[in-house]
């Protein structure tokens, strides 16, 4: 993080996460050992199980693989220190999950040279602890950047939110109180208190001629930071975590969401396609977005006759999070343009060198998903790395769509 004030947010969210996984874990942080000594035998097409690729909102799970497989030896996250590998940012979205693996697959190479210098295991993965590792990579930039309080008390006054509310000796006296925000550490109650009494809120505007308020950029942060700033001590503070996206999905479809919206297609045609609009949202993008088409929202409710659906706190903390999870998920490839890729790229060479080598990656490829072929591409690194040397081969990077486009073409034949 760039900034002082940056890393005392993650701290007080991420960082108290991080914490508790380092405790869990319980792996040895050196991570070393013995030269010459022999690594773990990798998980196989035959041994390995079937995970199927989903959003691990739980940060700890993964966090602990990050640190199991000694990620953390040589990358850093939030943690200031310079280390030698590069710095995951949680300012940039990765991608998809093949998208992220891609990275991972392309940083193979130079990745082994320094974990041979380290005396460092080169680790394998399970299907499992690859879909909880990519998981919180894809999930870094979700909070987003932090707000600035004096920008968001400025923004307060500008908004006409000291119309109707109080913060501390600011605003109306006798106006529904803010200060009781204060103790949560998530952006989301914000949106979920701004939703609820959304209605309302537009009702009472509309009697005093009070335009809605709308919001861009990283406004919804500085508000948000302008309601924190004088947060209570440790043990009033309130965690949500991150949510589940699993319990969003279901909470789409009961709060009547689908009903209007759709996603990738699927669902209503009334209002925008979610998977497409809400792609690279983090938080704070997703509460702007969400704030702003309130007041369309409002109107086709009463229209319609609908009632105007409400949400507990952890409920919407598990909505924003399948927003996010939206794009996790990798689209098909093409099958034609994988064929070229898997020529250009030399894989041909090895793999269908006979009939025989043919026919056994292509029944080993056939029914798999796209974090098994992942796991079985990663797993493979070693003996491929060694063989590509012998013949003077170079490294085959990939991006996340040609990766899409390879297992198209291969699972096709």
């Amino acid at each position: 993080m760039n900034s002082i004030r940056f890393r005392k947010l993650n701290i007080s969210f991420f960082g108290l996460l991080f914490f508790i996984a380092g405790v869990l874990s319980g792996c040895d942080q050196s991570g070393k050992k013995e030269a010459g000594v022999p690594g773990k035998t990798p998980a196989t097409s035959s041994t390995m199980e079937v995970q199927k690729p989903h959003l691990v909102s739980d940060l700890i799970l993964g966090r602990k693989v990050f640190e199991a497989k000694n990620c953390n030896q040589c990358h850093s996250i939030f943690e200031r220190e310079r280390k030698i590998g590069p710095k995951l940012k949680s300012s940039r979205f990765y991608g998809s999950f093949l998208d992220i693996f891609s990275l991972l697959w392309n940083h193979a190479p130079a990745m082994a040279v320094h974990m041979r210098r380290e005396v460092l295991e080169r680790p394998t993965f399970s299907t499992t602890e690859l879909n909880e590792l990519v998981s919180f990579l894809y999930m870094l930039p979700y909070l987003g950047q932090p707000g600035d309080a004096r920008r968001g008390e400025a923004l307060l006054e500008s908004k006409s939110c000291f119309k109707c509310h109080s913060l501390g000796k600011k605003g109306r006296r006798d106006g529904t109180p803010l200060d009781s925000l204060a103790v949560y550490q998530s952006p989301v109650v914000l949106l979920q208190r701004m939703w609820n009494h959304g209605p309302e809120m537009i009702g009472r505007m509309a009697t005093t001629g009070t335009s809605i308020p709308t919001f861009s950029g990283n406004e919804i942060a500085d508000i948000f930071a302008a309601l924190t700033k004088e947060t209570p001590e440790k043990g009033k503070k309130v965690f949500l975590g991150v949510g589940h996206a699993e319990n969003g999905e279901k909470l789409f479809t009961d709060k009547g969401c689908i009903k209007c919206h759709s996603i990738f297609g699927k669902g209503g045609k009334q209002a925008p396609d979610l998977g497409k609009t809400v792609s690279q949202s983090n938080v704070t993008k997703l509460t702007t977005q969400i704030w702003n088409h309130i007041g369309r929202m409002t109107q086709i409710y009463h229209q319609e006759k609908m009632q105007w659906p409400s949400f507990a706190e952890t409920e919407m903390n598990d909505m924003i999070v399948f927003l996010y999870s939206l794009n996790y998920l990798d689209k098909p490839g093409d099958a034609a343009k994988g064929e070229k890729i898997f020529a250009q790229k030399k894989c041909i060479e090895c793999h269908f060198k006979t009939g025989e080598d043919k026919q056994k990656l292509l029944r080993a490829i056939k029914a798999i998903n796209t974090t098994q072929f992942a796991a079985e591409l990663w797993n493979h690194t070693s003996a491929m790395e060694a063989a590509m040397l012998t013949q003077g081969v170079p490294w085959p990077e990939m991006t996340g769509a040609q990766l899409r486009d390879v297992m198209a073409f291969l699972q096709k034949q």
